[in-house]
């Protein structure tokens, strides 16, 4: 490398760049208690056959034996009538349901919903110490569903002057194993759910019914190679489950009219943390040997969380070989972990959320087991939230992707951390193009195009061996966007050969360093690549916008210069940890 080149590249590793910025920086309190008066379904129980039966109510939640029988909620209810019950007949697939295909099990279902200030229905304390169901809906009575008037003022939207039902999104709910959506802690999260605007409808997977497994028998290898085929069908089951709810739900005529079904979300416990990560798209476990194949999917749910989400251990994937069937994931997970959990390994869970092929966020609970304690709750609630109001688009909340965009930390409860963020452009608009990010494994270098012609080139090998995309992008614009409310600048891009520098791009947005590369030499000035927003002298971008940092791989000793550009702050901080210098924001890019 000659000494004018070497020179260049060490000055330009000391550009008057701006400081490091990444996105997600802020630190959040906590958000206020929902603004709606909450009601539910009617789950009712006969306290008196309870007795005649035997067993406590939890018993039939979860579908435990009682004196030599298998009992189930719809055994104690009051009113099953009245209550949301449900079948579908399971497909004939021996490998998922081994002694289940083809019947037609029973399912009764929790749906919360806001409602009227004005509701005057009984709040219901469940037996045994149970929860409590705000406004339970009276047997024989339809449910109490909030108007599309009061809704649209509570949230501080126009009025519609309509009494009609609100069109509410809808949240799909998966309690853990060995619970229910009406024990601790689960049906105070649906209630606070359904306070802050969403319909909740949880159903109760009484997994006991079908298979013997507990919670500390997930771990346990000989166990589940004892008891693999019905831990198999324990699993799939629950998918199953949940999208057949939603479906008798749509089509029910008292709740479907007041479900919004362009903005469905998913949000699963433990065992119900998997079950949601299968419903949008994720591949299970069928055979010791992570043999893999598809559940039940539901391409109407549009984002999905996970709270301590079961991902299997490390000697058997929940979502097969190296956690491969997790690469199917199509729609935006979020995933919340305790960093002390062996129930759930945060190891593991990192594993599938990386692989996944849509938007992907996992936050550590610092020191969280597999729990819920109620000084945590706020936190968890404010992730979930932000979002799915983000994610989901829910019109009350328009503010919520430039919150989330901007979230590390919420106050209060454990320490939690956003500790991988990966966000997959939403469908371009007008002009706007996605710049795709290409990795070589022969070179480890990085390579990032806004022409579609290029694009299909270099996926198809025409550039050479090597080249594979990384799942990465961001958006930007081919020609100057016609809003003229949008400032852009051309971001320039150089090519080291045939200069005689390095074989590698490097593209910049910011007009002095543009000139100055150029100046130098030692890199072919090939024109525009695409136009960006630059970021502000203060390396920040407006709200609403996400930061495009770069980092560089300090190979000009070598003449191997090569720089990365990323939205993810997780993929910055790695580049930083295997000796890439982070140089900062360098432009910026609508979500």
């Amino acid at each position: 490398m000659n000494s004018t080149l070497k020179a260049f590249a060490v000055l330009l590793c000391f550009l008057a760049l701006p400081a490091k910025a990444f996105n997600h920086e802020e630190v959040v309190n906590p958000l206020p208690l929902g603004r709606f008066a909450v009601a539910c379904s009617n789950v009712e129980i006969n306290t008196g056959r309870l007795a005649q039966l035997g067993g406590n109510a939890a018993d039939y939640y979860e579908g435990h034996t009682i004196n030599g029988q298998t009992r189930y909620i719809t055994d104690i209810l009051a009113h099953p009538e009245s209550a949301f019950r449900f079948q579908e007949r399971l497909p004939a697939e021996p490998w998922l349901y081994p002694t289940l295909f083809l019947q037609r099990p029973d399912f009764v279902a929790l749906i919360c919903h806001p409602t009227s200030r004005t509701n005057g229905d009984a709040n219901y304390r469940l037996p045994d110490d149970g929860g409590l169901v705000p406004h339970m809906q009276r047997a024989g009575q339809a449910p109490k569903l909030i108007s599309a008037s009061e809704y649209a003022t509570t949230s501080g939207l126009p009025d519609p002057h309509s009494t009609a039902p609100a069109q509410l999104p809808l949240i799909v709910y998966s309690h853990g194993l060995g619970g229910s959506p009406v024990g601790k802690g689960y049906i105070d999260v649906a209630v606070q759910l359904a306070a802050q605007g969403y319909m909740v409808a949880a159903v109760f997977h009484a997994d006991n019914r079908y298979s013997p497994v507990k919670i500390e028998n997930l771990g346990d290898f000989a166990f589940a190679v004892a008891f693999f085929p019905v831990i198999v069908q324990m699993q799939a089951l629950r998918p199953f489950a949940l999208k057949a709810m939603t479906d008798h739900l749509i089509a029910d005529g008292d709740f479907g009219p007041a479900i919004d079904r362009t903005r469905i979300g998913a949000f699963g416990a433990s065992l119900g943390g998997e079950a949601v990560a299968h419903l949008v798209g994720a591949g299970l476990t069928v055979s010791i040997a992570r043999d893999c194949s598809d559940t039940e999917q539901d391409p109407r749910i549009r984002a999905a969380v996970g709270y301590v989400p079961y991902s299997g251990q490390s000697f058997l994937p929940a979502f097969c070989d190296e956690q491969s069937g997790a690469d199917a994931v199509d729609r935006p997970f979020l995933a919340i972990s305790g960093t002390f959990d062996i129930t759930a390994p945060i190891a593991m869970t990192r594993r599938a959320v990386s692989r996944m092929g849509s938007s992907r966020y996992l936050v550590e609970l610092v020191g969280g087991e597999h729990e819920l304690r109620p000084e945590d709750a706020a936190d968890v609630l404010t992730w979930m939230v932000t979002y799915f109001n983000a994610y989901l688009d829910v019109k009350a909340d328009p503010t919520a992707m430039a919150r989330f965009i901007r979230m590390r930390q919420v106050v209060g409860g454990r320490e939690d951390n956003l500790i991988l963020d990966v966000h997959v452009p939403f469908a371009p608009s007008g002009t706007q193009v996605p710049v795709v990010e290409f990795h070589n494994t022969l070179l480890d270098h990085y390579f990032i195009s806004a022409v579609p012609s290029e694009i299909d080139a270099v996926s198809s090998g025409a550039a050479g061996p090597g080249w594979e995309r990384t799942g990465q992008s961001f958006k930007a614009w081919l020609q100057i966007p016609s809003d003229t409310f949008v400032p852009v600048n051309p971001v320039c891009r150089f090519y080291g050969l045939p200069a005689g520098g390095p074989n590698s791009h490097f593209y910049t947005a910011i007009p002095a360093e543009c000139e100055m590369v150029k100046s130098w030499g030692g890199w072919h000035y090939e024109g525009v690549g695409f136009y960006a927003r630059p970021s502000a002298y203060t390396a920040t971008c407006p709200a609403g916008w996400l930061a495009v940092m770069r980092a560089y791989n300090n190979g000009y000793i070598r003449n191997d210069s090569n720089h990365r550009f990323s939205t993810s702050d997780s993929t910055m901080r790695s580049m930083g940890q295997n000796g890439w210098s982070v140089e900062g924001n360098v432009m910026c890019s609508l979500p």
